[in-house]
Formats: C-alpha cells, sequence, structure tokens
C-alpha cells in the first residue's frame, strides 16, 4: 500500500506518458516480458534502459548503447526515451507493479520520495561502478541522510544565460556586465523600445529562473527549509510578484502568451531572428543552444540577480543521475553497463556533452580537448562556485507539485486573475497544505 501511495503522491502532477522507441534496431522489451532468451542453446540478456531528454541527448545515448553491445555480444539494450513530461508518471507506475526498465535515469527533484523506497540499488554498497573520478562533494549531494546513493550524477547542470552576439550587437546591449534585476529592467525597456518585436530575453520557465531566484535574494533562504518550514513571507512574495508583472508590462520579457506554445528556445522564430538577447537556461542546453545559431554567436553569461545575496539562487546540481532497478533480473550487466557509461573513453566521446559539463574528470579532459566545453562556460561554473551555487537549493524544493504550483499562481496573476497580494495569499494557502502532505508522506 505504502508503494502505491508513493507511486500516487509521485505522479499526481504529470500527465504524459513517455515515449518508448528500441535502441540499436531492437524493440523495447514489453512490461513484464522475460528478457532472456535462451534459443540456440545460447543464453542472451536483454535489458531496458530509459531516459528523457533532446533528439542530441537521444541520438548520442543510443550510440553508445550501440558500441556497448558491438563489445558485448549477447547483451542487447533497449532504449525508452522521451520528453520530460510524463516521465514520472510511468516510471511510479512502473515501479508499482514491477515492470521497470533495468537501467533508469532519474531527476534530482526525486530523491526524496526515491529515497524511502527500496527500489534501486545502493552504489555504496557494490563496487561494480568505480565512483573514484566523480567529485565527492557532488556524491554527496545526492546521498541520503542515512548514507545511500541511488543514482550517479550523470553531468553538472548549472544556470547560465545563453546570449546571441548578433542581437546584442543589434541592440546595443553589453554583454560584459552581470544582468542585476536593476540592469534587466532597464536593458529590456531599452531593447523594446527599440523595437517592438525584440525583448531583451525569453524564457518558458518564469518560475524555476526569475520568480524563485529573485525571491530567495530577497529572503537568503531556501523555497522550503529543510525542516519543512516556508522560506518566505507575504511580502517578499508581493515584491517578487510585482517583479515578474513590471518584466511583463514593459516589453523585457516575451509575452506568456506568445511562448506558452513554444517547447524550446531552439524553436522560438524570435530567438532564430535575432529578436531575442539572450534566454536563461541550464548548461545541459549548450549543445542545441549553440547549434540554433551561426558560429560564434553564442555567448554564454553568468545567471540574472544578486550574485551577493545570502542566496544567490544560483542552481548547481546533477543533470540527472543513472540509477539501477534493484529488482533488475540482470543486476550484473546492468551495473557493468553503468560502469562502461561512465568510464569508457568511447563512450564519453560520444556523450560528449548531451548531459551539460561531465561528472567525471576523465570525460571533462575529453569535451574539453575536443572543443566542446567552450571558455565561457567553463568562466560561468567557475563563477557560479564562487557565488554559492548549489548552497540555496535541497531536493524538497525542487518538488515537481510545487513547480505546478509555483506555475499556476504565476499564470493567474498574468491574467489578471490574482494581484500581487492575493497571489501571495494563494500561494502560501497551496503551499501550506502541499508541504505538510509532502512532509507527512516522505516521513512515513
Amino acid at each position: 500500500m505504502k508503494r502505491k501511495m508513493m507511486a500516487v503522491i509521485l505522479a499526481a502532477s504529470l500527465a504524459l506518458s513517455l515515449t518508448a522507441c528500441g535502441g540499436s534496431g531492437q524493440k523495447p522489451a514489453a512490461e513484464g516480458e522475460n528478457t532472456e532468451n535462451t534459443s540456440g542453446g545460447k543464453s542472451e540478456v536483454n535489458l531496458r534502459f530509459s531516459w528523457w531528454g533532446g533528439d542530441d541527448r537521444h541520438e548520442k545515448t543510443l550510440q553508445v548503447i550501440d558500441h556497448y553491445e558491438t563489445k558485448h555480444p549477447g547483451v542487447t539494450i533497449a532504449g525508452e526515451y522521451g520528453g520530460f513530461d510524463g516521465y514520472l508518471e510511468k516510471l511510479t507506475t512502473q515501479l508499482a507493479a514491477n515492470t521497470a526498465p533495468d537501467i533508469i535515469q532519474i531527476d534530482y527533484a526525486y530523491l526524496e520520495a526515491l529515497w524511502k523506497t527500496d527500489d534501486f540499488v545502493d552504489f555504496t554498497k557494490t563496487d561494480a561502478v568505480d565512483l573514484s573520478d566523480i567529485s565527492q562533494a557532488l556524491l554527496d549531494g545526492v546521498t541520503s541522510t542515512d548514507g545511500r546513493l541511488i543514482g550517479i550524477p550523470s553531468g553538472i547542470n548549472f544556470t547560465v544565460s545563453f546570449a546571441n552576439k548578433a542581437a546584442a550587437d543589434q541592440y546595443g546591449v553589453d554583454l560584459t556586465k552581470q544582468f542585476t534585476w536593476e540592469r534587466v529592467l532597464e536593458e529590456g525597456k531599452r531593447v523594446h523600445e527599440q523595437d517592438e518585436n525584440a525583448y531583451l530575453f525569453y524564457s518558458n520557465a518564469i518560475n524555476r529562473y526569475i520568480f524563485e531566484p529573485y525571491l530567495f535574494n530577497l529572503t537568503g533562504k531556501k523555497l522550503v527549509e529543510d525542516d519543512y518550514s516556508l522560506g518566505f513571507d507575504r511580502d517578499s512574495l508581493i515584491q517578487t510578484y510585482e517583479y515578474v508583472m513590471e518584466l511583463y508590462e514593459n516589453g523585457v520579457t516575451q509575452p506568456y502568451d506568445d511562448v506558452v506554445g513554444i517547447k524550446s528556445t531552439v524553436e522560438n522564430p524570435l530567438w532564430l531572428n535575432n529578436k531575442i538577447v539572450f534566454a536563461p537556461h541550464f548548461s545541459s542546453e549548450y549543445d542545441p543552444m549553440k547549434a540554433s545559431l551561426k558560429e560564434g554567436d553564442l555567448v554564454s553569461l553568468v545567471p540574472m540577480g544578486d550574485s551577493e545575496a545570502a542566496n544567490t539562487g544560483i542552481v548547481m546540481r546533477p543533470t540527472n543521475m543513472i540509477a539501477v532497478n534493484a529488482k533488475s533480473p540482470h543486476l550484473e550487466e546492468a551495473l557493468d553497463f553503468v560502469n562502461y557509461f561512465f568510464n569508457d573513453p568511447e563512450a564519453q566521446r560520444i556523450s560528449g556533452m548531451t548531459r551539460s559539463v561531465p561528472a567525471t574528470g576523465s570525460a571533462l579532459d575529453i569535451v574539453s580537448e575536443e572543443g566542446l566545453l567552450d571558455d565561457g562556460l567553463k568562466e560561468v561554473l567557475k563563477w557560479c562556485e564562487d557565488h554559492k551555487g548549489g548552497q540555496g537549493q535541497n531536493v524538497i524544493s525542487t518538488n515537481t507539485e510545487i513547480e505546478t504550483i509555483e506555475n499556476d499562481v504565476l499564470n493567474a496573476l498574468y491574467y489578471g486573475e490574482l494581484t500581487p497580494e492575493t497571489a501571495a495569499d494563494e500561494f502560501i494557502k497551496l503551499m501550506t497544505k502541499k508541504v505538510a502532505e509532502l512532509k507527512e508522506s516522505y516521513q512515513q
């Protein structure tokens, strides 16, 4: 019963299912299907590996699988991949039904709930996967309080703003200075006054890149503190909502109505036509962002905000993690693939930057030598490390149901259904209820 309840809690805010596709020309194993083929007297092992991401990640992960299969005859790995929407819903349903894949990509936001289960291999209890090339600090950040490590970070993700140099030059925007909250307003107004179809920045995740860091800069606290108390008050919320509306009202950022149907920056016609100066993102989006512009036009900028605040709001965490299903009928082979995935030089070369800055030192050397990690992005990473990157965050604050509350209130504010004052009241009410529910479920 607890497992079923956990699945419901984890999946409540998601509605779509993961698209399943076969890697290496193989069809994914059906859920519950026997994955051992003994035809012809030779035992074959069939594994399933699920992940989310964009086309670049899909293609490169399938190439990694192909390379592994050529070196390990008799082992076939079916890739099950798609977008992030619906991934958690499907995974939790599979876990409850004992039909989950053998190797599973998981998100940082899942950890608080998944630590409470016995669904995944604890990598501290096995030497099948060599973790010596991964920063201990990074591993510590995804280890439970009782010392369990159920997911290995595949990369380091941090907040960065990707700028279009051509657009910046066109509108006279200096990219060498950090965009404080005040400067964002000033430059944004100036850009929009020059061209009513141009905006300083675009984002389809205002909650993540504006609402949260602005609020954290004001309060110096996390969204939800480690003791499950709320890290904000009504006044700080009102100020934050007022700032968000200033951005929209002054044409600093593209209107919500225009971006609601755009899935990513690289699909935004204004970005592609030099009408957007920059877009806040996670570093894992570097490759597609670079590919969307002419050579030399992508510039990596430090995140917006107050870099001297007690909580700078700078996110630094694993891009995602690779976990192994503890109930896999082929644990030895699944763990061997994970070890290869992280430590084989060819796998590292193929993967490149598809999961952001690699987590292992050897993979980082490879992407640097091959020119995949440019100096600008390296400088932003160092800057984030020097400005409390990751220190003002925790797992509970990244819960997907909390993110849904953030977006619901922001949408109602944008459409005039709420004022900054009533939005603050609504957010406090919804968050108080949800955090109490999460505390109870996580502490069972």
